[in-house]
């Protein structure tokens, strides 16, 4: 691990708070105690309960009072709890219940659940899909959140009969990314290749709203595709994959119009605008391409590349080179997910080890900080924009404590834990702004997928 990276502390609470909260509420019953737990790496933790009763004054209030343990334990105005701890030095940290929770019962039975493997939401919030190590992908409508909400109890939503089924791969998949439309859908997998879905929803009469096939795959990688990324209108798209390419394909046609080479194994990339000062510091005007399969947003485009040996890598697809590398690190330790805004000229790398590292795309060389948690993988980072200004980051991680930490203006610091995992490895973050609040969407290893509000 990093010497210098900051340690992040861990809060986590009883999964069945938001239910004994709702008793308590309701009068089901007088009261009862709630754990929760405080880490941090080479600290002693901090254990204790907390007795949930209803407020004298104000009897729709239930306060979380400690009788164990040094922790205290405030309600904010929308209804969350936050937890704070003297002797670990965690700040007032929001606990945040997920608002709604779907469940396919055939997928995320509790004895036998299948693992997402990836996970995508459209951006008109319309739709969802799933990815499985079966090679399937499943494509599900959203529900509408209810306005204000009645309980800190997730709204759990059966979503068994409402799917449409797709097998466009031979083994797991990768990744899923909807097109800007919301009605067309890109996979990959370990099979090398990448497809072309229809996604449609299903009729609301119907159930088990059928099957689909891919409409175009596309095949040149020699190895797993890793990851993906939709240009414009999706006329052209990149892959990325463990053979160490990153490919530019023409969807029309299905074929690869550029490869480009990296210096090790791709496990993730993100692609984005081109950053205002050039990472490897050239002021150059990319050439107009003299491929018509190239569609003309693609020249300013640039892709960060993770990569196997810890690094990584940037590739500039007008200029159509690489413009930076960073050096391995020492010790290596595989990247396994990174995230690029261009609004906030901020990169974010995750690792194997627990490290996240943030960069300012304007001066590479130098992390502006890094910060760890727990030694568990990072599986998947997405950066929060805030209506106020402030950019924090959406973290997956494979102990089954995904949170928030802010990162601008102040950070990096643990500002939400979010709740409801019991101790599944959540690999899928997918954040997506609506009405200027910020929805955060996760995808776990039980099944389950949760959807978030900030």
């Amino acid at each position: 691990m990093n010497a210098s990276a900051l340690t992040l502390p861990v809060v986590s609470i009883q999964p069945t708070y938001t239910e004994i909260i709702h008793e308590v509420q309701e009068g089901l019953i007088p009261y009862e105690k709630i754990w929760i737990s405080c880490y941090k790496s080479s600290e002693a933790s901090v254990h204790a309960k907390v007795n949930a009763e209803l407020d004298e004054q104000d009897r729709n209030r239930v306060n979380l009072t400690a009788v164990e343990g040094d922790v205290e334990v405030s309600q904010t105005p929308s209804g969350d709890y936050t937890v704070a701890c003297k002797p670990l030095g965690i700040p007032p940290t929001k606990v945040v219940p997920p608002l709604q929770e779907y469940r396919d019962k055939d997928r995320s039975n509790t004895s036998r659940p299948h693992r997402i493997s990836a996970f995508d939401v459209s951006p008109d919030l319309s739709r969802f899909a799933t990815g499985y190590l079966d090679g399937s992908v499943f494509l599900y409508p959203t529900t509408p959140i209810q306005t204000p909400r009645q309980s800190l109890i997730p709204t759990s939503i059966d979503i068994t009969k409402t799917k449409i089924l797709s097998k466009p791969h031979l083994s797991g998949i990768t990744s899923l990314k909807f097109f800007p439309s919301s009605r067309v859908l890109l996979s990959s997998g370990l099979d090398f290749s990448l497809s072309i879905l229809p996604a449609d929803l299903p009729e609301v009469s119907t159930q088990y709203g059928g099957r689909v096939s891919p409409v175009r795959t596309l095949r040149a990688h020699s190895r797993t595709v890793t990851d993906t990324a939709i240009i414009a209108l999706g006329r052209n798209v990149v892959s990325s994959s463990l053979d160490s390419t990153i490919k530019l394909w023409d969807v029309s046609s299905g074929e690869v119009i550029t490869s480009y080479y990296a210096v090790s194994g791709i496990t993730a990339m993100s692609l984005g605008d081109r950053p205002p000062v050039p990472p490897d510091g050239e002021e150059a005007v990319p050439p107009t391409s003299t491929d018509q399969r190239e569609i003309p947003e693609t020249s300013s485009k640039v892709v960060f590349c993770a990569l196997d040996n810890g690094a990584f890598q940037a590739f500039d697809l007008g200029l159509k080179k690489s413009v930076f590398r960073a050096p391995t690190p020492t010790p290596p330790s595989s990247l396994t997910t990174i995230t690029y805004s261009q609004s906030s000229n901020l990169l974010a790398t995750g690792s194997a080890k627990g490290l996240v590292t943030i960069y300012d795309t304007r001066s590479l060389a130098m992390p502006v900080t890094s910060f760890k948690r727990l030694e568990t993988s990072i599986e998947d980072l997405s950066f929060v924009h805030r209506s106020n200004g402030e950019v924090a980051l959406a973290v997956a991680t494979s102990d089954g404590l995904p949170y928030v930490a802010s990162v601008v203006p102040e950070g990096p610091a643990v500002s939400a834990e979010l709740v409801g995992v019991d101790c599944d490895s959540v690999r899928n973050v997918t954040v997506r702004s609506d009405g200027g609040t910020s929805e955060i969407w996760f995808a776990s290893d039980d099944g389950v997928v949760r959807r978030y509000n900030l």
